[in-house]
């Protein structure tokens, strides 16, 4: 079916059960305008506020982003944009000791996350991701050591702060 005619077609059945749910026998039913769309579509309206799990996972993943750059450019400074608490002074300690060695990072993982708990100030996210990351020569940022190719098994305790969602303790299990 044409979309002009499927849109007539879902305004007329609309109309129609409006005016059957009145519920009330004595009283004239509600009037009801039906209108024709035009032959423009309008453009796609895209929803501008996030479920509260996809804001937490927004968070996350910027959280990751930020983390990924810190160890590829050994600067620390913006850190504290998706970080606090234990998970701050454990990132800053990495980035340290990655500088003091010389040695920058490239992040690579694949994400197998999902939200265990949110509510309006805590979240708590579980990924499993398999660990893709290698230290890289800091002139030709090619790597220096082998793909390593291993599944990590962590949660992330996010805390509302201030506005934001922040990394707040980072819990990895150890797996034989």
């Amino acid at each position: 079916m044409p979309a002009r005619r499927y849109l007539v077609a879902l305004a007329i059945v609309v109309a129609l059960l409006l005016a059957g749910c009145s519920g009330d026998t004595g009283s004239t039913a509600p009037s009801t305008t039906v209108s024709v769309p035009s032959t423009t579509a309008a453009p796609p309206v895209t929803p501008t506020t996030l479920s509260a799990k996809a804001e937490l996972l927004a968070a996350y993943n910027r959280s990751w982003e930020i983390y990924a750059d810190a160890l590829r450019r050994l600067d620390p400074s913006r850190l504290p944009t998706a970080f606090d608490g234990s998970a701050l002074r454990l990132a800053r300690q990495e980035v340290g000791e990655h500088k003091a060695n010389g040695q920058p990072s490239l992040v690579r993982v694949t994400h197998r996350a999902r939200v265990l708990l949110v509510t309006a100030t805590d979240g708590v996210v579980q990924d499993n991701y398999t660990n893709h990351s290698v230290l890289v020569d800091p002139t030709t940022g090619k790597p220096t050591e082998p793909d390593p190719n291993e599944v990590v098994y962590q949660r992330q305790s996010l805390k509302r702060i201030k506005g934001a969602w922040k990394v707040v303790e980072v819990i990895e299990e150890k797996r034989p």
